[in-house]
């Protein structure tokens, strides 16, 4: 996914306290925090529901398959 290295995690954390400076580098942090958790529970949902339709998908695949083949009753019925 992303390759960042201890380095590079370094450079942008010594930058942010540059930019922002350390009275608001808590609360960016903690808003950063809330976006990524946001994220992450938005993409959860999504893949919970893109799982729930390929199970329905299969599931009606499924049913047409078996009301297209003949049944047992009626094969003994047209034998």
């Amino acid at each position: 996914m992303l390759d960042i290295g201890f380095f590079e995690f370094a450079l942008v954390v010594l930058v942010t306290l540059l930019v922002l400076g350390p009275e608001r580098l808590p609360g960016a942090a903690r808003t950063l925090g809330l976006w990524i958790a946001h994220g992450k529970l938005m993409v959860a949902k999504f893949n919970r529901e893109l799982d729930n339709e390929i199970a329905e998908a299969e599931l009606q695949k499924e049913l047409l398959k078996q009301s297209e083949s003949p049944s047992i009753n009626e094969s003994k019925d047209a034998s």
